[in-house]
């Protein structure tokens, strides 16, 4: 039976199409939370239930500071896929734990599929071939297990990559890639209809802040004050903790490029959108009407 390991909203996203595509009706979640099955806005979930109604049973997997708790949890995630003849689907490449339990299971078919921009991105960790920094016995047996790294086996051992960036290069060769048939505009949800602020064109896009450095937030939040008054409309990401108050600011249920595409095409006019390092820059890259303006280039 087929497994497919899941974390962000558009890993979910592009599990469902997978899943439509390839017609697998049987198949088990695992959902990863980094601290507590709740840790996200309740938006973020929403895209969630769609594979969860069927699914055949799903797993919640909490991260955990030992590796050693992790490579059980992966291992035995393999091993169902395994001893059922199935597939495992994942997208975070660079997980050692992961890929130190999939040694185990050579003849496990290795299936990927797009985490954002660190597909695309080739100084991103997804393309790092260095060994995990860690002294210790930990440190000598991931050097001598993977001296190129963790990501780099994983690259290795993918059979099929699906992505939904079907102009840029990713972690493996074309021909191992299946582009996924996407059209951002069919994910508009309907109910967000009534929080979008139709007449602008500037728009920011939020970013989960915790991700960064302290330094890096505070300057990051100084240069959204700068421009929040030019902003007709600011989407928090789903991970994205309120930090201010603006009746501007909304959370959504669809992508922000379906929001985008929508604004765009129903004003039919020229958009300019602010964001911090998004996977929103890549997958509207080939839109003459949308321009993006990275605000982490100035941090």
């Amino acid at each position: 039976m087929n497994v497919f390991i899941v974390r962000t909203r558009l890993q979910s996203l592009i599990v469902e199409k997978i899943i439509n595509v390839e017609d697998i009706s049987k198949y088990i979640l695992v959902f990863c939370y980094l601290d507590n099955k709740y840790e996200d806005d309740s938006e973020y979930y929403t895209t969630y239930k769609r594979i969860r109604k069927n699914a055949f049973f799903t797993i919640n997997v909490f991260c955990s500071s030992k590796i050693s708790v992790n490579f059980t949890k992966f291992f035995l995630t393999q091993l169902m896929a395994s001893i059922t003849n199935g597939k495992v689907f994942l997208a975070v490449i660079d997980s050692y734990p992961f890929a130190l339990s999939n040694r185990f299971f050579p003849s496990l078919e290795v299936n990927t599929f797009d985490d954002g921009s660190y597909n695309v991105i080739q100084s991103s960790k997804y393309f790092d071939e260095t060994a995990l920094a860690r002294k210790g016995i930990k440190g000598f047996i991931s050097k001598m297990v993977f001296p190129s790294g963790g990501a780099k086996y994983l690259r290795g051992r993918t059979k099929r990559h699906y992505t939904v960036f079907p102009n840029l290069d990713n972690i493996v060769e074309k021909d191992r890639v299946v582009n996924l048939d996407w059209d951002w505009s069919e994910l508009l949800d309907s109910r967000d209809l009534d929080k979008l602020l139709m007449n602008t064109n500037t728009i920011l896009l939020g970013t989960a802040f915790q991700d960064f450095s302290i330094r890096q937030q505070i300057k990051l939040k100084k240069n959204i004050m700068k421009i929040i008054d030019d902003v007709g409309l600011y989407i928090m990401h789903p991970r994205e903790e309120s930090w201010f108050e603006n009746k501007k600011a909304v959370k959504l249920h669809s992508p922000a490029e379906a929001v985008l595409k929508h604004i765009q095409s129903t004003n039919n006019n020229e958009l300019t959108v602010y964001h911090i390092d998004t996977t929103v820059s890549y997958s509207l890259k080939g839109n003459e009407h949308i321009r993006f303006i990275d605000l982490l280039s100035e941090v």
